[in-house]
């Protein structure tokens, strides 16, 4: 359950970073640039915790032969 948590928060950080960064790129702030490489990596790094898993082959994961 912790690992859920810890993936949503990396998604809501990268979502808070990236409209952040976009505010600062309309006001031209020089720190917009890092903002915005910040929110995607954290949006790359929460939404691919999320996809590994469902991504990684199952096989030989079966309960009997003949089910």
């Amino acid at each position: 359950m912790s690992a859920v948590l810890f993936r949503l928060a990396l998604l809501a950080g990268g979502i808070g970073l990236g409209v952040m960064g976009l505010d600062s790129f309309a006001r031209s702030a020089p720190v917009a640039i890092i903002q915005l490489a910040l929110a995607l990596l954290l949006l790359v790094a929460g939404s691919a915790g999320f996809m590994v898993p469902l991504l990684e082959r199952s096989a030989g994961k079966e309960v009997s032969r003949h089910v």
